[in-house]
């Protein structure tokens, strides 16, 4: 009987070939989730645990709905339950609770003023107080149907006009006067432009460099101030007309002048596109399209961090139980969830004085730090997870795995499970504990297979890097 070939050299396991969805379920195939990657110089693959969170602060808003948060002024401004928070301290009640997450900007002029709306109504406030009527009731040109999103431009505040019933003309954008939005006369019946090369409903508006961008739902238009003395001083810019649309106004993010968001056409399922200079790119991988495709896109949540280097945006797709990351950096796609491997509940996020991130809960009334220095999400464990790749080592004869041998960081007290699936992901083996406080940690005794996938699952506190995972097995003749 001839002997069994032995492997002298063993395999690196690969690790992170990307999150794989064969369908629009998360339930098979590999993804890692809680953690990010990180590729080094000499191209070696370093896991890392996602960043935690520890509570910032409480406004009196127990268990209130988080309707967004942004730094403005020296201070965080959150909005809860239609309440309006400077840090801690409530400035105004009654804002509009129906639209959902707000969208904020700020002007200058005399009097600075922070500019919030969320698609219903439209407010400012200055440090003397908000001034409660809404800007619509102010200024009836105010737009009363605005898409969310607000473009500061050579000192004009635009919104953009939504539509609503049959007499309304959609994707109007509306400019206010320099640096004043809530006085009588700062939106004036000429100062209007409207988004028409096709005939799509505005979604979002927003700014890149020096020209206000219309996302529409198939189309997304750029104009520029060319300084014309009556009506708009925006003009088409016809150059940047796209065949993108948006799909959700709450997927938009701006990180680092690009703009993150959803997108979808007249042609095309979801998907995510980063808009960059005026240049598109498709960011989602196929395996992140077929998530998107026919997902239920009525309550979304985006937001951004950066952490270690790494530039992440953050969605939520509620309905689908869903928390996807985009790392900018190495261009990859995470899935990221609650402590109870649910999606995860933060609804926005901002930068405070000390450069800290500023989380927002979408219910529990409270805003939270994250870094990746805390190891928990505010005292419960996140749970991490690796699930390779299907991995045969080239082969369909049977494989006999002696050894596992992991290559971590070393830490007392640290546990990893280690299960496989030998049925393409529909049962999986009972857990086996790897101790990583060894200087070589390793599992013998690993069966037979032809075709495994590995699951690796960190349950506790301590801190994580997972660099490589080397196989050790002989090859069978049959």
């Amino acid at each position: 009987m001839a002997q069994s070939p032995t492997v002298a050299v063993p395999a690196r396991l690969p690790l992170i070939a990307g999150p794989e969805n064969r369908d629009n379920s998360t339930a098979k195939d590999s993804r890692i989730i809680n953690c990010y990657v990180e590729v080094s110089p000499d191209r070696s693959t370093h896991i890392y645990r996602r960043p935690g969170m520890l509570t910032w602060g409480i406004p009196p808003a127990t268990s209130a709905a988080g309707m967004g948060t942004y730094y403005w002024n020296g201070y965080v401004y959150s909005i809860f339950a239609g309440v309006l928070y400077k840090g801690l301290t409530q400035v105004a009640t009654g804002l509009d609770a129906t639209g959902g997450v707000y969208t904020f900007n700020s002007i200058l002029g005399a009097t600075p003023k922070l500019v919030m709306q969320n698609g219903v109504q439209g407010y400012a406030y200055d440090d003397t107080g908000l001034l409660t009527a809404t800007l619509h009731s102010i200024n009836a040109n105010y737009p009363q149907y605005t898409t969310k999103g607000l473009a500061y431009l050579n000192g004009a505040t635009y919104v953009m006009q939504r539509f609503f019933g049959t007499n309304i003309t959609p994707a109007v954008i509306w400019g206010s006067v320099p640096n004043s939005v809530s006085v009588a006369g700062d939106w004036t019946a000429l100062d209007y432009i409207t988004a028409q090369i096709e005939p799509d409903s505005g979604v979002f508006l927003s700014k890149q460099s020096v020209y206000v961008v219309a996302l529409k739902q198939w189309t997304t238009e750029f104009f520029s101030d060319v300084g014309n003395a009556t009506g708009s001083p925006l003009q088409f810019y016809p150059a940047g007309k796209l065949n993108y649309g948006c799909a959700s106004a709450d997927s938009v993010q701006s990180i680092q002048e690009i703009l993150f968001f959803i997108s979808t056409n007249r042609d095309a399922s979801n998907q995510v596109l980063m808009l960059e200079q005026t240049q598109p790119k498709i960011i989602s991988t196929p395996d992140i399209d077929r998530l998107l495709n026919q997902i239920d896109l009525s309550v979304v949540y985006s937001w951004h961090i950066k952490a270690n280097g790494h530039n992440f945006y953050v969605v939520t797709i509620k309905n689908a139980n869903l928390t996807l990351a985009y790392d900018l950096v190495q261009n990859r796609w995470e899935q990221w969830t609650d402590t109870n491997g649910n999606y995860m509940p933060i609804v926005a996020a901002c930068r405070d004085s000390a450069g800290n991130h500023i989380l927002q809960h979408e219910s529990n009334g409270t805003l939270y730090y994250a870094s990746p220095n805390y190891l928990t999400d505010d005292g419960n464990v996140m749970p991490v997870t690796v699930i390779t790749p299907l991995w045969d080592a080239g082969t369909s004869r049977r494989k006999q795995l002696g050894r596992m041998i992991f290559d971590t960081d070393q830490v007392t007290g640290a546990i990893m499970q280690v299960q496989v699936t030998d049925d393409d992901y529909q049962t999986w083996s009972q857990p086996r504990k790897v101790d990583m406080s060894l200087p070589f940690p390793k599992l013998d005794h690993c069966g037979t297979f032809t075709r495994r996938a590995f699951k690796f699952t960190i349950n506790n506190n301590l801190p994580f890097r997972l660099k490589s995972v080397e196989l050790q097995f002989d090859v069978g003749t049959l």
